[in-house]
């Protein structure tokens, strides 16, 4: 490396180039030695508006490097209504499109990010503006085209990607034509190590109306003859004009590598000057200050000429711009002995030249071959132009894909990019520095999460990840979750799958396999009940694997363990980790004195790992022993006098004297016919489900009774009536243990089973409460329909199996759904993979989760697919697309005009509000001048206004229009407060009504005076 540790890394890189749509695209392009350029028809070309004397030109070359679908935008992810889409330059919706792609390819959320993000860029000449718009504007300048000049300004391109994506940095648009993307990406570099912001985004873009044409070619002059760019070739004459834009994510690089950045190459030095006035004309290049801004990039990076081995040069292809770059750059070499050591290419020979994203489109080419090892080849290069000695140079010209292993070890290389006008601009950049941070080994599974704002964009987001999984399978599966969790926003439309392999996770969105990935749309409001397990659901080896995995529930269970082998006497280690898996080990962990503090301490490590996973409960329900977990976790008790008094209450109630319990398929009121002083009501866990207990002989001859009426009812592998008089002893016993102990009112809100209510704080602080809570019947269904009544809350269970999440299905609770956290008693699936995909599933619902302790050991960020967004068709068409030129209207002293657009309004969006029609005439009227200046259809009274995209300009727009329209005047701060029609007419109607009033009282007195 560099001796010093100076530099800027680039993390993240987007962009939208001829027939390349991603940088993964450009750089396969580059690859394969593929020329990009378009060739038209003349069909193609007329239909495009191109004059017929153009086409039938002979110096009419009709190609150029185009990048596809620039009249295509997704405004509703951006929250911009249809007309204002239609009205913005496509440079400024591209590039606010890529700046999305660049932070996400980067790995990260611009707008959450802790520091000052900022943004550098130009753009091109605002032809959609000139050739499009203006034809439909009145000759008057009016607010609507006021909001076309914000859409289309240079000056504005930069403010509104940051106001789009929440960029609080310097925001700079950067003007110096063809130089201009590589100079915003030096500023941006000054603005970092200067701490003026601590990530940036910089670069530019070149695109426009006719989005398909060509260009007349002249002699001696900048433009190739024939539609192929041979830089530094003998038979060059000069380039291919193209389109595009690009975007790189930079970062101080000791952070960038302290944060787990993915790093392409690292900037090492920049500079940017300007020919000034010693050269023949303004237009004309300057051997010396090209050659001056780039020994002074050289010399900020601490490198000799000798240290860099590739240069992307401007390489424009023309007779004069070629040799005075050429010989500025021997001149800036000149200390180098060696000679032809250093490969000497140029990007435009592939795509055309981009004008103002060219610079940052040699810089992202060069990080790309810095990063992948190559150097692409420079196209249609056969022999030297005649004024270029390559053979004496440090430079030869690469024809062919090459692998870059220079003598160092280390690739370094240059960019340039000139201006017209003489603003240079060069910088150095090497490889990024090698990650040597040990890392443990990756888990078995990973939870990889993908949103989109809607269904469609997920869906074509799964198929972009399955098609890029299958030719990136190296990657680290826990780099890819953690870039996909939290290098994107979290949207409403949701998907999730548990991978083992990244290989198995892209066959299975590739083979469109639903059930191995989990799909919804998550919940606006997210409330969280947790359902704490009883006894009966034990098995053999719960919670092991998870206790092997989650250093959490480890050391939780672990705490419980030692507690009970301290006071009780009992080893739970033993007793579940080093048993064999034997019937006889079964019955043992039936016993009730066992089960107890078993279960108490696998629900209590369960919710020690949910918690340290940000799943935080809403309310708790605990079905008999689970209520004393639940108060645990509640902050009731402590957890050594919890332990202390299960494992007490535990040995008391085994032993008491042994009974029997009767699952009954009836209801409360229709089982309390079979309830006596010895046969009690145990529980209600479901509207048709109770439980009875008492003594054998008097449940068995219930139970024969039942089943002659044909009432279902089952035994319950249970020794004993447990919520029945039976216990009343062990219950008066277990009074006395509570003697010292101190209970608290509870953190969280529970939900008593004992009562079927919501309790009071203060009731769990008494002991009369837990002692009665042994006798009384378990009220879970009437707690269960308590919470999602007050809270429409979702449910999880903490516990072994899935026995509570059953009995909340079967109450059937709309848009509620249950999970469990462990798997069912002899089921083969891995612990580890089921409570993943349920902490998955409580994602997808909304839930949020603490991705560093899911994922944990040092995840890095890697370069995944970025959002694929839904593209609607949002273009004015010119006079000339069309096939005519209309006249310029005359001039109106109307100062309000509305944009009269040729194309159709966007059918009316998935609004948060149920449609709604106008009633009255003020509603009506109000309605059209709303569907109007939106470019909306089926817009109704009660839709919000900014969730249609409106916005404070718009705003000004429907003040004057109000004016016109009603006679009447309302204020700014009215139209900011009333944001749905049916709100504004009612405002309408009292302005209306008062005017009306006051006119007729001044005519009264007017009466009455004369």
């Amino acid at each position: 490396m560099a001796e010093n540790n100076f530099g800027v890394a680039i993390v993240g890189m987007a962009g939208r180039f001829p027939q390349a749509d991603t940088i993964q695209d450009f750089w396969a392009n580059l690859a394969a030695d593929k020329e990009c350029i378009s060739f038209y028809t003349d069909e193609e070309l007329l239909a495009m508006g191109i004059s017929p004397e153009f086409i039938r030109h002979p110096d009419y070359v009709k190609a150029k490097g185009e990048v596809a679908d620039i009249d295509k935008f997704d405004a509703a992810f951006f929250g911009i209504a249809p007309r204002e889409a239609e009205l913005t330059d496509p440079q400024h919706r591209v590039l606010l499109e890529t700046a999305w792609a660049a932070f996400e390819d980067a790995g990260y959320v611009a707008g959450d990010y802790p520091g000052d993000v900022g943004i550098f860029a130009g753009k091109s000449m605002d032809s959609y503006l000139m050739l499009n718009l203006l034809p439909q504007f009145k000759r008057v300048f009016s607010s609507g085209s006021l909001q076309a000049a914000i859409g289309n300004d240079k000056d504005s391109i930069t403010t509104s990607i940051a106001y789009h994506l929440n960029l609080r940095g310097p925001a700079i648009t950067i003007q110096s034509s063809s130089s201009t993307s590589l100079v915003a990406v030096c500023v941006a570099c000054q603005s970092l190590l200067t701490w003026q912001c601590d990530m940036a985004v910089a670069g530019g873009v070149t695109l426009g109306p006719p989005i398909k044409t060509g260009y007349l070619s002249q002699e001696g002059g900048i433009t190739s003859s024939d539609g192929h760019c041979r830089a530094f070739d003998d038979d060059s004459s000069g380039f291919v004009p193209g389109t595009g834009a690009g975007l790189v994510v930079l970062k101080r690089v000791e952070e960038a590598i302290r944060d787990g950045d993915h790093i392409y190459a690292v900037i090492k030095g920049f500079a940017v000057n300007n020919d000034g006035s010693e050269k023949i004309s303004y237009t004309a290049p300057s051997v010396d200050a090209q050659a001056r801004v780039i020994m002074q990039a050289q010399k900020l990076a601490g490198l000799q000429p000798q240290d860099i081995t590739y240069v992307e040069a401007h390489g424009t292809g023309t007779k004069l711009g070629d040799p005075v770059e050429f010989s500025a750059l021997s001149q800036a070499f000149a200390g180098a002995s060696e000679k032809q050591y250093c490969a000497l290419g140029s990007v435009k020979t592939n795509i055309g030249h981009l004008d103002t994203a060219a610079g940052v489109t040699g810089l992202i080419k060069t990080a790309l071959a810095v990063h992948h090892g190559k150097i692409p080849a420079t196209l249609h290069f056969k022999r030297p132009n005649a004024q270029i000695d390559l053979a004496n140079s440090p430079f030869y010209i690469n024809t062919q894909c090459q692998d870059w292993q220079p003598k160092s070890g280390i690739r370094r290389a240059g960019v340039t990019s000139l201006g017209m006008g003489g603003t240079n601009a060069h910088v150095v950049v090497e490889q990024a520095p090698i990650d040597d941070q040990p890392r443990g080994e990756a888990p078995q599974y990973c939870i990889l999460p993908f949103s989109a704002k809607t269904d469609s964009a997920l869906q074509n987001g799964l198929q972009s990840f399955a098609n890029f999984i299958q030719h990136n399978q190296q990657l680290d599966k826990r780099d890819v979750a953690w870039t996909l969790a939290t290098g994107r926003t979290a949207f409403q439309h949701r998907a999730a799958i548990v991978s083992d392999t990244l290989t198995n996770t892209a066959n299975s969105l590739k083979d469109n396999v639903h059930q191995s990935f989990i799909q919804a749309k998550a919940k606006a409001q997210v409330n969280l009940g947790w359902l704490f397990s009883g006894q009966g659901s034990q098995y053999q080896k719960m919670g092991q694997q998870l206790y092997n995995q989650w250093p959490v529930y480890a050391n939780a269970f672990d705490h419980c363990a030692d507690i009970l082998l301290r006071d009780a006497a009992i080893d739970i280690r033993a007793e579940l980790f080093s048993a064999p898996i034997s019937d006889e080990q079964a019955e043992r962990l039936s016993q009730t004195w066992l089960t107890q503090p078993l279960l108490f301490s696998v629900e209590y490590a369960l919710a020690q790992l949910w918690l340290s996973w940000g799943v935080e409960p809403t309310l708790m329900i605990g079905h008999s022993l689970g209520e004393w977990v639940a108060a645990t976790i509640a902050g009731v008790f402590t957890l050594d006098d919890a332990l202390r008094l299960v494992a007490k209450r535990a040995k008391l109630m085994d032993s008491a004297e042994s009974g029997a319990m009767l699952m009954v398929a009836l209801a409360q009121d229709k089982v309390s016919t079979y309830i006596s002083d010895e046969v009690a009501l145990a529980a209600v866990n479901s509207p048709t489900y109770s439980v009875l207990s008492g003594p054998k002989d008097a449940i068995a001859a219930i139970s024969a009774q039942l089943t002659q009426q044909n009432i279902i009812n089952k035994l319950l592998r249970t020794s004993h009536a447990f919520h029945s008089s039976m216990m009343n002893d062990a219950a008066q016993a277990l009074r006395l243990e509570f003697t010292d102990v101190k209970l608290n009112p509870p953190r969280y809100c529970i939900i008593s089973t004992a009562t079927g209510n919501a309790v009071d704080p203060d009731t769990l602080t008494h002991a009369d409460y837990w002692v009665n809570q042994m006798l009384m019947p378990v009220q879970f269904s009437a707690a269960l329909q308590v919470a999602h009544q007050q809270y429409d809350c979702d449910f999880l269970e903490i516990g072994p199996g899935a026995t509570l999440v059953r009995l909340t299905n079967g109450h059937q609770l709309t848009n509620s759904v249950a999970n469990s956290s462990l798997p069912t008693a002899n089921s083969e699936v891995n612990e580890n993979k089921h409570i993943l995909e349920t902490a998955a599933n409580l994602w997808v619902r909304g839930y949020a989760l603490n991705w560093t302790a899911l994922i944990g050991d040092n995840p890095r960020r890697v370069s995944l697919p970025t959002y694929q967004f839904d593209k609607t068709r949002y273009w004015a068409t010119s006079p000339e697309e069309q096939g005519q030129f209309a006249p310029v209207n005359e001039v109106d002293n109307n100062p309000v005009t509305t944009v009269k657009s040729n194309s159709t309004r966007q059918p009316r969006p998935n609004f948060s509000t149920p449609y709604e029609p106008a009633e009255t005439d003020t509603e009506q009227k109000l309605l059209a001048i709303c569907e109007s200046l939106l470019g909306i259809d089926g817009l109704g009274v009660n839709d919000d206004f900014y969730e249609a995209g409106g916005h404070s300009l718009m705003l000004g727009i429907l003040l004057a229009q109000i004016q016109e329209v009603f006679s009447t005047t309302i204020s700014f701060m009215t139209l900011m407060a009333e944001t749905n029609i049916r709100a504004l007419a009612k405002q309408i109607d009292i302005q209306c009504n008062t005017k009306s009033d006051d006119t007729l009282a001044s005519l009264l007195d007017e009466f009455v005076k004369s």
